[in-house]
């Protein structure tokens, strides 16, 4: 695993808008309807109003979905992928895509399953029940690796090499750690307008 000294971000830094997460796209709001009615027996998301739920699921994804991020054809994993999002969002949006979805919680991994195999999505995306440990898991090395709000952003850092040689840190009010930044994207929440922030680093 790779300990590089951060250095000064060099990145491209710009203003996301994203997809209007008000007014999903229809293969996103299949998406959502799961989660709602999964969230009904089950906690999936904090958030229960619909407002507060488009957020959670689509705001990062409206990013992510940019092939300046997440390079045509590539492989990702998402780590902690709980819910399924962004990465079942993205992957509706992006059929070049392969995902593997990291998760340890069995009711979470549950609807992760019947989620891509209700959304056509067997085919590209793959869900292991495990924790990240010190073993890279089944598939890896992965074109780039995703985590949002599993780690806290430096410790995703240290660990994103065992997965990929590039990762995507995802954060709300606080920064963006230092280290090898190849992008930078800053937006809000729709709904909620808070800040939201994503960065590109080669790891």
């Amino acid at each position: 695993m790779s300990l590089r000294k951060p250095r000064e971000s060099t990145a491209h830094q710009s203003e996301g808008k994203g997809t209007d997460v008000s007014d999903p796209p229809p293969v996103w709001s299949d998406f959502e309807a799961l989660v709602k009615t999964w969230g009904a027996k089950i906690n999936l998301v904090g958030a229960k109003d619909d407002a507060s739920r488009a957020d959670v699921l689509f705001a990062d994804a409206a990013q992510l979905v940019d092939e300046a991020l997440l390079p045509r054809g590539a492989r990702f994993c998402d780590v902690g992928a709980g819910v399924g999002a962004p990465a079942i969002p993205v992957l509706l949006r992006r059929e070049d895509l392969s995902a593997t979805l990291i998760e340890p919680r069995r009711n979470r991994v549950a609807f992760l399953r019947f989620a891509i195999g209700s959304l056509g999505l067997v085919d590209r995306c793959v869900v292991l029940e495990q924790r990240l440990d010190d073993a890279p898991p089944p598939g890896a090395p992965f074109d780039v690796a995703i985590s949002r709000a599993t780690f806290a952003p430096d410790e995703w850092l240290r660990r994103a090499p065992l997965l990929a040689p590039r990762a995507i840190v995802l954060v709300g009010a606080e920064p963006l750690p230092e280290g090898d930044r190849l992008e930078e994207r800053r937006y809000a929440l729709p709904h909620a307008g808070t800040p939201r922030a994503l960065g590109l680093y080669a790891v």
